[in-house]
């Protein structure tokens, strides 16, 4: 019995593989099993002793590591032979290569280091669409979730019609987060379900069968938060995680606010109210979807932040959403946001021209800052050529993987340049979108100019820092520019990425910045 896995294995020589999996044997087999890892034309690169299956189930593991690999590829599959003819059965089979800090169930490498690299501030889970699922009786279930992945009973098809058999669970992505150093935000149901189709059909809980969806998020708050010596406490000790995983934030329901917002409102506040009457320092977030002037929806609940997701052609015209805002707003939180020219398909990959909007749209967010939260992208990681929604700023196939120019923009901008607070900034072109502060944990008390200009000419720009005594002469910068059709991919996984340069600074100084070009000027500011 063959497997080739998710359209290939990707078998490295003298790597450790861990196999596991359930068997028993029907009457009429007397023979043995032995596990293999081969390429598909059969060579063998590992194989296991003889396994005897018995009448009832067992649980089979062992350690498989490959020898005489010559070529890296994803050409390969897991074997399972049997000696003689007769009824096997078997159940959770798994294949696992080594992952990201060694974490049972944990993520590819190669995924997980791109992932860190962004160094994320929070990572919303079980994320958009499967947290309300296709319709009321399949929404995310946390507590199928948890524990050995046996006992794991999977899950039925989500709103965009894919299944999570979560085997990445709880547990898993909580403890990604504390890998990463990043907040968890828990998504929960609102009692609201969307069902695919074109006229967007809703499945609503009545209020006054809210009752269990609501014990079942204090149920999930105890789990992450209470001691060992509560019930879902001890529960999440006995899984593996004696320390309480200190969750913060909760956000109730995924993109409710928009059509439903007459339902979502009673059905926020009913949640709202119960989780703060046993956990008052609960961070509860309000979900606005896209709201022009979300807080006319909110009907007088408190609100500690309201949750804004924007998917469009093109974001740059959102440069300016965030310069004035309703006096009521506390925090703004965009948890998903993506430009994309060619729409949300599932080949869509990402090009230059998407990643200029996702640009714009983030220094109106950044220049802004003392509104906002946090960003969050749509959507991290995508299987090259088997995905269903797009774009993604990460994409992999079974042997490697690739980054968007969108991912590229995130780094150079905000993760390599982020600021520790905002400059005032003037500016007379009307070519280039701008965000200007200063970075105080670099020691140097650099001054940053992030610059995006869209257009097809390029822009030549004078540059004045009033107010500053002494500048350093050597600024620094970094650039990416290409066409706006330009895609990374796994091939040509460098096509668009920064390209680093100097610069002559001074209190006053001109710049030339490139057609359709993303640049952030780095400038030692001397007191």
């Amino acid at each position: 019995m063959a497997n080739g896995g998710y359209w290939g294995i990707k078998l490295e020589n003298n790597t450790l593989y861990k196999v596991s999996f359930w068997a028993k044997r029907g009457a009429n087999y007397t023979g043995t099993i032995k596990a293999s890892l081969e390429s598909v034309e059969g060579k063998v690169y590992a194989q296991s002793e003889e396994f005897r299956p018995a009448a009832g189930w067992q649980h089979f593991t062992c350690d498989l590591t490959t020898s005489n690999v010559s070529n890296i590829s994803g050409n390969n599959r897991f074997v399972l032979y049997a000696s003689s003819r007769g009824d096997v059965y078997f159940d959770v089979v798994t294949v696992m290569p080594p992952t990201w800090k060694n974490r049972p169930n944990g993520l590819r490498p190669d995924l997980a280091e791109k992932l860190d690299a962004l160094k994320f501030k929070f990572i919303q889970f079980p994320g958009g669409c499967t947290a309300e699922s296709s319709n009321m009786d399949s929404c995310w279930n946390w507590k199928n979730s948890i524990g050995p992945l046996e006992q794991r009973p999977g899950s039925t098809r989500n709103r965009w019609a894919y299944k999570n058999d979560l085997y990445f669970g709880l547990d898993e992505h909580m403890q990604l987060c504390e890998d990463l150093g990043a907040e968890a935000v828990y998504t929960c149901s609102s009692g609201i379900s969307e069902t695919p189709g074109a006229g967007g059909w809703f499945g609503i809980c009545p209020l006054d069968k809210m009752q269990p969806i609501i014990e079942d998020i204090l149920d999930l708050i105890q789990y992450c938060n209470g001691s060992s010596s509560t019930k879902w406490g001890a529960k999440r000790a006995a899984n593996g995680h004696p320390e309480p995983y200190n969750l913060k934030y909760i956000e109730i329901g995924n993109e409710n606010g928009w059509e439903t917002a007459k339902e979502y409102n009673p059905r926020y506040s009913m949640i709202h109210d119960s989780i703060l009457a046993h956990y008052p320092e609960m961070k509860i977030m309000y979900n606005g979807f896209r709201q022009e002037n979300v807080f006319s929806h909110t009907s007088g609940n408190s609100v500690d932040f309201v949750d804004e997701h924007f998917y469009l052609s093109d974001l740059s015209v959102l440069y300016s959403k965030y310069d004035s805002i309703d006096a009521a707003c506390k925090k703004i939180c965009v948890a998903e946001y993506a430009s994309s020219i060619k729409g949300n398909g599932g080949d869509v990959i990402g090009n230059f021209g998407d990643a200029l909007g996702d640009a714009v749209f983030m220094l109106g967010c950044e220049k802004n800052s003392e509104r906002m939260w946090w960003t969050g992208y749509g959507n991290y990681a995508g299987l090259a050529d088997h995905g269903n929604f797009g774009p993604c700023i990460v994409w992999n196939d079974a042997v490697s993987s690739f980054a968007s120019p969108s991912y590229y923009m995130q780094k150079m901008l905000f993760t390599d340049n982020a600021g520790t607070y905002i400059l005032p900034a003037t500016q007379n072109t009307t070519r280039c979108y701008w965000s200007a502060s200063v970075d105080t944990e670099s020691g140097k008390n650099d001054i940053l100019l992030k610059v995006a200009n869209n257009k097809s000419t390029s822009e030549s720009v004078k540059i004045i820092l009033d107010g500053a005594d002494r500048i350093d002469p050597d600024g620094h910068s970094s650039t990416i520019t290409g066409t706006l059709e330009a895609e990374n991919s796994l091939a040509n996984p460098t096509s668009i990425v920064p390209s680093e340069g100097t610069f002559k600074a001074g209190n006053s100084f001109n710049y030339t910045f490139p057609a359709n070009s993303i640049s952030i000027l780095r400038v030692g500011y001397l007191k």
